[in-house]
């Protein structure tokens, strides 16, 4: 049997009737499958819109005694307690139903110089979350509060009340690389650790009347197998593993024939044969430098991760807005866990509301209303692929945990103050910018700085 291909028929002196023919013949598959494409996300968006529509937020405020003794060792239990909230999507959960990963925010938020940590999570985690708060904190108050962003719920900007600052940050390095961590905060000859917490929160008591800063960290428990996927590996055959070279080229060709003449006339012993792609272990000829950041990948890698989002945000009234109070303070802070031949934190071009060149102001009204849009909702509008970079729970606990008792900076003092005695300015009706939410159902009593 014979196959006769017929290439008389094509159009070749044409160029519209060439492109007609193919569009008949084949060219229609690529339209058409675009086409199949979008009603597949299409889809996929609506079920999982069904599916967050169903879902029940709350906040819950963490009231931690004053002599409290725990390192941020025991945050770093909590957020491995955490990845219990990790459940594997199977096809009929992701296609059915439009599940998608719970995530989990841990805020910082100081209203007037009030400081309160507060977890923000889904209803039917409420339970689970308390429990692996009380499990290292047993004396902790856990208080149900209203969210405190709701009061800027029809804030747009440009606004003639308010005005926005602040931004999302993103790692400086691969996700693989770490941050600089509580324990390198230790003291070894004080035998005291110097809470990196301290310059956070320093600042965020600085906030006045008719000041606002927010500190969020978006936590989302992530695969075990987040070392396969993040190319860390790679990245340590690449600095470890030394390939020999398998091919020469006629230069080297030609410089090597008297040798070739010698070795003939000579002949030495016969050697082993070894494969040209064995690889060559240089781990004894690195530096200390490389040696280091290949244990710190190994290290970070070992771990179990989380992705994360961080957001930082400082709103005001318009006479009273100074961005300089969380360019300088906040992010500075940050700044303390980056290392130049590791990771670090820094401001991600994207969202940040400043440093915009062209546009400017169409940009930055933008860029605002998205922050605090994004902020409000936390990871309700995530989808997978958008949870952010991956930290291990040793990274989150360094970026938030309580302030220690062994914390002798000035602010610890004037957040306790500020604490126990809101500011005058606030409304008599309410004796809190954040308010407990009633009726609540609670462990115990709820701590004296929230309303009842």
């Amino acid at each position: 049997m014979e196959i006769v291909i017929d290439f008389s028929s094509i159009p070749t002196t044409d160029p519209i009737a060439f492109a007609w023919w193919f569009f008949k013949t084949i060219g229609w598959i690529f339209p058409v499958f675009l086409f199949v494409y979008g009603l597949v996300l299409l889809y996929q968006n609506w079920i999982r819109n069904e599916y967050r529509r169903k879902r029940s937020y709350i906040l819950l405020a963490i009231d931690i005694p004053r002599d409290n003794e725990q390192s941020p060792r025991a945050v770093q239990n909590m957020f491995q307690h955490l990845s219990g909230a990790h459940q594997p999507l199977k096809f009929h959960h992701k296609w059915w139903k439009g599940e998608v990963p719970e995530s989990f925010s841990f805020e910082i938020v100081s209203i007037g110089g009030y400081i309160q940590f507060i977890i923000h999570t889904e209803k039917h985690y409420r339970d689970f979350i308390e429990a692996l708060v009380y499990a290292q904190y047993p004396d902790a108050e856990i208080t149900e509060v209203e969210d405190y962003v709701d009061k800027y719920k029809s804030v747009k900007f440009p606004h003639n009340k308010y005005q926005l600052f602040g931004s999302e940050l993103k790692l400086t390095a691969k996700e693989y690389y770490p941050l600089i961590t509580f324990k390198e905060f230790e003291d070894t000859l004080a035998q005291e650790l110097k809470d990196p917490m301290s310059g956070i929160l320093e600042s965020m008591s600085r906030m006045g009347p008719g000041e606002e800063m927010w500190v969020q960290f978006l936590v989302t428990p992530a695969d075990n197998d987040w070392k396969k996927t993040s190319g860390a590996q790679a990245e340590i055959d690449k600095i470890v593993v030394a390939r020999k070279k398998t091919k020469n080229n006629w230069f080297d060709w030609v410089f090597q024939i008297p040798n070739f003449i010698i070795e003939g006339l000579n002949p030495a012993p016969v050697a082993v044969k070894v494969e040209k792609d064995e690889p060559v272990n240089q781990m004894l000829n690195l530096t200390q430098g490389a040696k280091d950041t290949v244990t710190s990948i190994e290290h970070k890698t070992a771990q179990t991760g989380f992705h994360t989002r961080i957001r930082y945000v400082y709103i005001a009234e318009h006479e009273k807005f100074n961005k300089m109070k969380a360019f300088q303070a906040i992010y500075g802070a940050f700044k303390q866990f980056n290392s130049l031949g590791s990771n670090g934190l820094k401001n991600d071009s994207r969202y940040f509301t400043a440093a915009v060149v062209y546009f400017k102001k169409i940009r930055l009204i933008w860029r605002r209303n998205k922050l605090l849009y994004r902020y409000r909702y936390r990871g309700h509008w995530l989808s997978p692929g958008e949870y952010g970079p991956i930290l291990i729970s040793e990274e989150l606990a360094s970026l938030w945990h309580f302030p220690t008792i062994t914390t002798k900076a000035p602010m610890v003092q004037k957040t306790e103050a500020k604490k126990a005695e809101p500011p005058t300015s606030l409304p008599t009706e309410s004796t809190n910018p954040i308010k407990a939410v009633q009726p609540q159902i609670a462990k115990s009593s709820p701590p004296e700085n929230l309303p009842t």
